[in-house]
């Protein structure tokens, strides 16, 4: 290849049918990667994933994608999966594709093969905490290549007996330049809180795993009322009913404000917001945390999955025992008495997230990992008997959690599952 002549990069994706973690943050990959140097490619299963970046692209292919052995009908259908692995052959070829980028891991079901057939390197991008069953079936261990959005995602592959020179942790970044174009609003004012209240605010989805019931007990253990503490809620999700049931029973009706989805996210962190407060069960990186810093706030979130790794405990915000009202309880009074601390810990997370977190500094590790990845072409260097010999040296380690997680997932349903691995 001349020096003149682009690499093609392939991307492929499969999520639910809207704009969220996983696709933000493939967005902004495909918008800020060095188009002198790349050609992009996208495959994916959602249109308005296609038409965020049709300018960015040279083509966009939608397929419909259903998953072998996944939670959904149809769980069987080797046809379908034979009919994307032709498809992705046939895309990678007919495009003189030189690395595949997988933005999420189920297209490794039929993108691995294609992409050994074919002899084109390929990189995995994980950006949740897939449970063995998925990392099994989905085909995770056999990638040639992964990266991880946190060192805590990378555990679970490690101890399934990966190994540790293919994988490769790159964090989140964001779009610095147009999240601070967000005007403030007057906030106070549309919601009639007064100028004395402590706000703090959450963002996010609005289901189990986010943990929005734990920040509203939290609410009560402080006597938010007394307290004139008031809580934001931003984002949508299945479990507002609940949420908002839960307000009313606590009597909090007048200091919890659930503003929906909005796209403005870091202006309304900005519109006189004390501290941004985080319930999550599990994170698997925690990219709401980044846009709150960016507002230079300071930030009360769990210690679990990724948010270490983000948050500085007493630097850049205070974390909290996981899944805990009181230690949240505990945290929210440690910045209402110490203004100065809280101050503090929100220009130092500021600072951090030009640091750290830049959108830059996401691009170009990503190409750094594809030109690597070019000149070392593990795709077709590794046998396969080596690719899947972790796997069988790890079989009493992995049945043993199969059994567990199939224990666990017998009671809870389907649905729940599929949600919590396509959310950020």
């Amino acid at each position: 290849m001349s020096k003149t002549t682009k690499t093609t990069l392939l991307f492929v994706h499969y999520g639910d049918n809207w704009i969220r973690g996983s696709e933000v943050c493939l967005i902004n990959l495909i918008k800020s990667i060095n188009h002198q140097k790349y050609r992009c490619i996208l495959w994916c299963n959602q249109q308005c994933l296609a038409d965020e970046v049709n300018k960015q692209v040279e083509v966009a292919y939608v397929t419909p994608f259903t998953l072998l052995l996944g939670w959904s009908a149809p769980r069987f259908s080797l046809s379908n999966w034979y009919h994307f692995y032709q498809q992705g052959k046939q895309i990678i070829e007919s495009h003189n594709v030189d690395l595949i980028h997988c933005n999420s891991a189920a297209p490794c079901q039929w993108m691995n093969l294609a992409a050994r057939h074919t002899q084109t390197p390929l990189i995995t991008h994980l950006h949740t905490q897939y449970p063995l069953r998925d990392r099994l079936s989905l085909g995770i261990h056999l990638s040639p290549k992964l990266v991880t959005v946190s060192d805590a995602i990378s555990q679970n592959v490690l101890m399934d007996g990966y190994k540790k020179e293919q994988l490769t942790t790159v964090p989140n970044g964001i779009n610095t330049t147009k999240l601070n174009t967000q005007h403030k609003i007057d906030l106070r004012t549309q919601l009639g809180i007064d100028k004395s209240a402590y706000v703090l605010a959450t963002s996010g989805s609005l289901i189990h795993r986010k943990g929005i019931d734990l920040l509203i007990d939290s609410l009560v253990l402080v006597d938010a009322v007394m307290l004139n503490i008031h809580l934001v809620i931003i984002g949508e999700g299945e479990e507002r009913a609940n949420l908002e049931a839960q307000v009313h029973r606590l009597k909090l009706t007048n200091n919890v404000h659930f503003l929906g989805e909005q796209s403005n996210v870091v202006g309304l962190l900005k519109s006189d917001i004390n501290a941004y407060i985080s319930g999550a069960r599990d994170e698997a990186f925690g990219l709401a945390l980044i846009e709150a810093s960016l507002a230079q706030l300071p930030v009360i979130a769990p210690m679990v999955g990724g948010i270490p790794e983000v948050i500085t405990h007493y630097e850049t915000g205070f974390l909290t025992q996981p899944n805990d009202s009181e230690s949240f309880a505990k945290a929210i009074m440690v910045f209402i008495q110490n203004p100065h601390l809280a101050s503090r810990l929100g220009k130092k997370g500021k600072e951090t997230v030009y640091r750290y977190f830049t959108l830059s500094q996401y691009a170009q590790q990503f190409e750094n990992i594809y030109e690597e990845q070019l000149i070392n072409n593990q795709s077709h260097t590794q046998p396969l008997w080596a690719a899947i010999k972790p796997v069988f040296n790890n079989l009493t380690y992995m049945s043993k959690l199969f059994v567990r997680n199939h224990i666990v997932s017998h009671f809870r349903s389907n649905d729940d599952l599929s949600k919590e691995a396509h959310h950020e």
